[in-house]
């Protein structure tokens, strides 16, 4: 019944029963999208990485976003063996961004002034795993420019060659955007993002971008409000494509704790709206879950504390949020 349409708009077509049946079948079975555990039983209420998904983050620089999502993503390649594509020129060059994510999986450090400092054995050792799991995408022409459909359309060739579930961008401010083209700033993100959403969905990937947000107003306190996606550059349209978007905000620097603001989760299978906290440890390079003053780090197998000891965080939802009720 549907081939008569299939003429009218290119690119388009009517779904029949035959198309689809298999597909609801499977889903049902499936018991709708899930996520993947990431190692914290705090966290696991609110996110799950999921496939196909979206992923936006934001906080103030040194609020541990990009921290925050490399323990998520080694997480998932210790634990399901998933392999991920990072433009990271924010973090550093190639040997920045490859030690941070060695710190974070021996536990050992760069800095030569500690004693668990890294050697030569275990770098020889566990950096094949790494270059594994985490495809690192680096500038050599200083010169080059790289769009974020360049990215996305990469992302898509290496799943095809050699296996991708994630790939990541640190930050959004150091990819090439022609908004000339589009003639304004919105209308350039509601075209490229949903051109990633379209890239997720079709190919089963987890794609993750960081991107900066303006300065925010201060609390009674005078410290500097958590950061919402209307925070960021073009925020609207940021918080009107995005799947999940998560803020990751430091409150004090003369503490480790860190919160997670989950402002927008979509699925509702994956997770929920909300807030919690991680600790990070400088040694390890890792994130904990306070458990009654018990470190917890992440692991494979769900574990539930008797008591969870989690901050009480004052959470607002953003105007004219999506609560995701089907009504």
């Amino acid at each position: 019944m549907a081939d008569k349409y299939k003429n009218i708009i290119k690119g388009f077509d009517i779904v029949t029963p035959a198309d689809i049946n298999n597909k609801v079948v499977e889903y049902a079975k499936q018991g709708a999208l899930k996520g993947k555990y990431l190692g914290f039983p705090n966290i696991n209420e609110h996110y799950t990485m999921s496939l196909p998904g979206v992923t936006d983050w934001t906080g103030f620089p040194q609020s541990g976003k990009t921290q925050v999502l490399m323990e998520f993503l080694i997480n998932t390649s210790k634990f399901f063996g998933w392999k991920h594509l990072l433009y990271f020129p924010d973090v550093g060059n190639d040997v920045e961004i490859v030690s941070d994510l060695l710190h974070k999986i021996t536990g050992k450090t760069f800095d030569n002034r500690y004693k668990n400092h890294i050697s030569d054995f275990e770098i020889a050792s566990e950096l094949p795993w790494l270059l594994e799991h985490f495809k690192i995408l680096t500038k050599k022409d200083l010169k080059a420019k790289l769009t974020p459909y360049q990215f996305w359309d990469l992302a898509v060739e290496l799943k095809a060659k050699e296996g991708l579930h994630t790939a990541s961008i640190d930050a959004w401010k150091d990819m090439k955007h022609n908004v000339h083209d589009f003639g304004r700033d919105d209308k350039y993100l509601e075209d490229v993002l949903s051109y990633r959403n379209a890239i997720a969905e079709q190919h089963t990937l987890h794609l993750h971008t960081i991107i900066h947000p303006l300065k925010t107003d201060k609390d009674a306190a005078g410290n500097r409000k958590p950061p919402t996606p209307y925070d960021m550059k073009g925020g609207t349209e940021w918080y009107n494509n995005a799947k999940c978007s998560i803020t990751v905000h430091r409150p004090s620097g003369e503490t480790s704790l860190v919160e997670l603001y989950f402002n927008k989760i979509k699925p509702r299978s994956i997770g929920k709206v909300g807030v919690d906290t991680l600790n990070f440890d400088i040694f390890s390079f890792r994130y904990y879950f306070d458990n009654q003053g018990e470190k917890v780090f992440a692991a494979k197998e769900y574990y539930k504390p008797e008591q969870q000891k989690v901050a009480e965080i004052p959470f607002e939802t953003a105007e004219g949020e999506d609560d995701d009720l089907p009504f």
